[in-house]
């Protein structure tokens, strides 16, 4: 009988082929390629969000599934990536060349990221799937008995590439605290290349993802003798906080890059690539890869960190690199690249994060369209060291007491941009309290300032529902709140003076 979906505890369909498993003298093992399962053909649109993996090239060629979770990232079995069997695979780019197809769309794998207690691994997609659904992650465990409804594009009993998802009922044998054995129902089994793929269990009309299909017997698999269709599956149940975790990683800024006069999206990716999402006005367009291999720069604790502003004044935000020997390099936008580069300053090795000296910020404060450099000392005194075209002077102390907001964690944090458009930037002090205040730009010093806005105060270090960012949005010269929640949503308040509007989304990430 054709799968049609599952019920809230017995799936009402047949499971089949789709996962990379391999079977060694007679024991259940894990292979280097996913394997599947075999069933019946999937219905059109169901599981739509089961992706097919093509890993590798001519004789390295292999196939796994997945299971879309977000717009723009997998979840599938880490074995699928490992470029011998039982290879340690490491995060970051895959070692081998992978396409993912979910829907009509196929897209480079970009980053692979390795849970590092079971079978299972984010992947992120060059770009986002914009016609699927993503599946959302079980919160409870499965259960003996249970009967979980598992899918893949993984060889069947007749078909070595059958290039069309199938599905099978599975029940569930024991759970421990990582895996869950299942016995397939009906002669459904999982085969060489539905490794990866979910193991889905119904909830309340829907389906939801419990576990990703990780070894098996293979059991009337095509080219199998064996018969017993038995297979182990990685649970997935609750890692929701920590697929979620994965999507946050990346560092965000705003900051003019293609010189049209409104501040863009900048992501730097975990996998090194510096993505820019380009103002349109109303939206943002997607991301495209300017730079690359920057992933050691992301946490600010391994090579350093980068920054994004405008240091010659043409318009366009130069890259600042950050290094952990204190040097600062600023490398030239030219449209379409960033540049090598020249070092502009050293000796600021103890101002990366604000856990040490202090930390440093790049904006405009003398009004003469050049980023000045910013120190922050922990003693919580301000100095503005002034651009003079190939490096920064020594600096003049503009306002103090603010020791308490280096390091985010104690009071709060501070931003600076041009809030007023008088082409000099303010301080803008976001408080743990949740209140945003704007201190005016008066040319030496930065006034008492006034509240702006309030209701923030989960939003400080990126550690509760998100960051703030401040650019210029809507090209009027006055910088407009950016608000990056952690579901992906970019969303931008509108500077109308003395307050932000309450916003539109204008991208998902």
């Amino acid at each position: 009988m054709r799968t049609t979906g599952i019920g809230t505890r017995r799936a009402r369909g047949a499971m089949t082929a789709g996962v990379v498993l391999a079977v060694a003298a007679g024991v259940l093992s894990a292979a280097p390629a996913a394997q599947a399962l075999s069933g019946k053909p999937a219905t059109a649109g169901d599981q739509a969000f089961t992706a097919r993996l093509v890993i590798g090239e001519d004789d390295s060629l292999r196939s796994c599934s997945g299971a879309l979770v977000h717009q723009q990232w997998l979840l599938t079995a880490t074995s699928c990536f490992a470029p011998t069997p039982g290879a340690v695979v490491k995060p970051g780019k895959p070692a081998l060349k992978t396409r993912a197809t979910v829907g009509r769309q196929t897209l480079d794998v970009v980053e692979v990221v390795p849970r590092d207690d079971r079978d299972v691994a984010m992947v992120r997609l060059a770009e986002p799937v914009t016609t699927v659904t993503p599946v959302a992650l079980a919160a409870g465990a499965p259960e003996t008995g249970e009967t979980l409804l598992g899918a893949g594009f993984g060889r069947t009993g007749t078909e070595w590439v059958p290039d069309q998802l199938h599905t099978g009922e599975f029940r569930v044998d024991s759970t421990a605290g990582t895996t869950v054995a299942l016995t397939g129902q009906d002669g459904a089994s999982v085969c060489k290349g539905d490794a990866g793929g979910p193991a889905l269990r119904g909830s309340g009309g829907a389906v939801e993802l419990t576990a990703v299909h990780s070894t098996s017997w293979q059991g009337g698999c095509l080219g199998e003798t064996e018969t017993r269709t038995g297979a182990v599956d990685a649970r997935v149940d609750g890692l929701a906080d920590w697929v979620k975790d994965v999507r946050n990683r990346d560092r965000d800024y705003s900051a003019d890059v293609d010189g049209d006069g409104k501040a863009d999206l900048v992501v730097l990716r975990t996998n090194g690539d510096v993505v820019v999402h380009r103002n349109q006005g109303d939206t943002f367009a997607p991301g495209k890869v300017m730079s690359g291999g920057w992933d050691r720069f992301v946490t600010w604790k391994d090579l350093g960190r980068l920054y994004f502003a405008d240091v010659d004044g043409d318009g366009k935000a130069d890259m600042i690199v950050h290094t952990t020997d204190g040097n600062i390099a600023v490398r030239t936008n030219h449209g379409t690249y960033w540049d090598q580069g020249k070092q502009w300053s050293g000796g600021w090795d103890r101002f990366l994060d604000g856990s040490d000296l202090g930390r440093l910020y790049f904006a405009d404060v003398d009004g003469d369209r050049k980023a000045d450099l910013i120190v922050h000392t922990t003693d919580g005194n301000i100095a503005v060291r002034t651009n003079h075209g190939t490096y920064w002077d020594q600096g003049k102390q503009w306002s103090g007491g603010w020791d308490r907001f280096v390091t985010w964690k104690d009071l709060g944090r501070l931003y600076f941009a041009d809030v007023d458009g008088d082409g000099k930037a303010d301080l803008i002090a976001h408080t743990t309290d949740g209140n945003i205040a704007v201190r005016t730009n008066h040319g030496t010093y930065w006034d008492q300032g006034k509240q702006w806005s309030g209701g923030w105060d989960r939003f400080v270090d990126g550690t509760g529902l998100g960051v703030l960012e401040f650019g210029d949005a809507g090209g009027d010269g006055k910088a407009d709140l950016f608000v990056l929640t952690k579901d992906g949503k970019v969303a931008v308040r509108t500077n109308h003076g003395t307050y932000w509007d309450q916003g539109k989304v204008v991208l998902t990430l």
